[in-house]
């Protein structure tokens, strides 16, 4: 979605579809490439263990009493392999 604007300016002026200002492409370029500053936030408070770990740091910057932690987002360091019988 950052890179959308940026895409649709250059698209129109490559076109020639609409006259674009020079401010237009300075603010495409901007919120494009602002993606490396807001994504990393934007994923990283999305991220249950994130969002605890924000917790124990920072108690008052939480929106909720405690944070809720769902186990959805678990790393196992074991795998487990079924053997497949062929079929007869």
């Amino acid at each position: 979605m950052a890179w959308t604007p940026y895409l649709v300016i250059n698209f129109a002026g490559i076109f020639k579809a609409a006259p674009i200002s020079p401010l237009a492409t300075i603010w495409g370029s901007l919120f494009a490439k602002a993606n490396a500053v807001y994504n990393p936030i934007v994923y990283g408070i999305s991220h249950p263990k994130y969002r605890a770990a924000l917790y124990q740091k920072f108690p008052s910057l939480a929106c909720q009493d405690s944070p809720v932690d769902d186990g959805q987002s678990v790393a196992s360091a074991t795998t487990g392999v079924s053997e497949e019988k062929p079929a007869a």
